[in-house]
């Protein structure tokens, strides 16, 4: 059982600011919620948000259990009462014996000794996953969690649009410092009136637009992040303390809200603040020309578009420091409380050791192939990294310019209770976007927020 110290160290930490939630990397499912003593001891429980996952996971699980020995009870959470639950069934000694974790909530559970120490564990080598990834669940020089699934921000185009406008999406660029630049002019040709009246042009009216160029919007992973970082900027620094209200920030966030509320190139900052999801249905329904967002929405774009326009995947907008896309990643953790638990008396393998055996199968290339075929990420095992863009030729999506190297990339947030701090900004971001609040005094404010949230 996890130690009185350790239970305190966690509950303290809810306590003080929760567990807050980013985006999750995949649709969320119904509640199916076990109990840990009502499990067989020859069974061990793995705990997710994702349906999706869990069922492809479901599927897979008689290999592992012929490989091990353990039979797998696959438990599926929604993403609010996962992060609300799992930190108290953590304290308690009774939480799954495996379970999902983001990079936003890692710190909190690892410095509350929530979690079980991998880096002596017997498990696939760092080698053989994504480095990046791997970056993301090490702290202190040791492995916390095991790579699953990672994804990385990519540029959506409507084929239609940007070829009938003669738009090259890798062409494209931002200066916020520039008088015009790649990607305004680009969005000016793409966005276009009732009348077919693009702005600039004498009549041009806002309030009718029928097309649009590019999706500004106030998304966190999509959008802001990979603008701040191509400008110069920083979300938080090697301190974890949010910076991105520096002159870096600023600039590219005005940009962005400019092309929403000034040059009418993108979606009215007033809708898409109050509504997240507004740039991908203005996509898939063809009247956004250029969607810049994760893989992670790669499946939900695809089966909302079906055979209704044809588009196609690029690399993010690179801005004056370079393409800066977002890299965030998904790992599989365990309990520290399995390294404590004493010898059974009944002769029973102790669960440590069926819960390093899920572990090593979970950061396989086998079952992570599984994954990839089901549209569900990219695997952070390099070995199966060609099932991602098989499954997606498949479906007439050719995803390399997801995989091009990228010297260097836009982080996901980190540190303790990292993701309350993002969830703390955000609404202030929105209020500039929204056109309610002026740039500079609304990322003034929301980092002053988010900083206090992680204080």
């Amino acid at each position: 059982m996890t130690s009185d110290l350790s239970r305190r160290r966690l509950l303290a930490a809810l306590a003080a600011g929760g567990v807050g939630a980013l985006a999750a990397c995949s649709d969320s499912g119904d509640p199916t919620p076990t109990s840990a003593t009502d499990v067989p001891a020859d069974t061990l429980v793995l705990r997710v948000w994702s349906r999706p996952l869990g069922e492809a996971i479901t599927r897979a699980a008689p290999e592992f259990t012929r490989a091990s020995g353990w039979k797998l009870q696959v438990e599926v959470r929604d993403w609010e009462d996962y992060w609300t639950s799992l930190p108290l069934d953590i304290a308690g000694g009774t939480s799954a014996d495996v379970f999902l974790m983001n990079a936003a909530n890692l710190a909190q559970f690892q410095v509350s000794d929530g979690l079980l120490d991998l880096s002596r564990e017997d498990l696939p080598g760092d080698e053989a996953w994504e480095p990046q990834v791997v970056d993301l669940y090490r702290r202190d020089d040791r492995l916390w969690g095991v790579p699953m699934l990672w994804d990385v921000t990519v540029l959506l185009a409507n084929r239609s649009l940007v070829e009938g406008a003669g738009v090259d999406p890798a062409a494209l660029s931002f200066d916020p410092a520039a008088e015009d630049d790649p990607l305004r002019a680009a969005t000016r040709a793409l966005t276009a009136d009732q009348n077919g009246t693009h702005p600039g042009g004498s009549g041009f009216d806002p309030a009718g637009l029928t097309s649009v160029g590019f999706g500004a919007v106030p998304d966190r992973a999509g959008v802001l992040g990979p603008f701040i970082a191509g400008n110069g900027g920083t979300w938080q620094d090697e301190a974890e303390r949010f910076t991105f209200a520096s002159p870096e920030g600023t600039a590219a966030v005005q940009y962005l809200v400019d092309m929403a509320n000034t040059w009418h190139v993108a979606p009215p900052g007033a809708d898409s603040a109050a509504s997240p999801t507004l740039a991908r249905e203005w996509f898939t329904r063809g009247r956004l020309a250029l969607f810049q967002t994760g893989t992670y929405d790669l499946r939900v774009v695809a089966d909302a578009i079906g055979d209704t326009l044809p588009w196609s995947v690029h690399p993010v907008v690179p801005g004056p420091a370079g393409r800066r896309p977002l890299v965030h990643g998904i790992a599989a953790c365990a309990p520290r409380a399995l390294a404590e638990e004493q010898d059974a008396e009944d002769g029973t393998r102790p669960r440590k050791d069926g819960a390093v055996a899920l572990l090593a199968w979970l950061g396989s290339a086998p079952l992570q192939r599984t994954l990839a075929e089901a549209h569900l990420g990219i695997p952070a095992h390099r070995d199966a990294r060609s099932a991602f863009t098989e499954a997606w030729t498949a479906r007439g999506v050719d995803v390399a310019a997801a995989l091009e190297p990228t010297p260097q990339v836009a982080r996901p947030e980190t540190g303790v209770r990292s993701a309350d701090g993002t969830s703390a900004a955000l609404p202030h971001i929105r209020e500039a976007f929204a056109g309610t609040a002026p740039v500079p005094e609304a990322l003034t404010e929301a980092q002053q927020a988010a900083n206090d949230a992680t204080a």
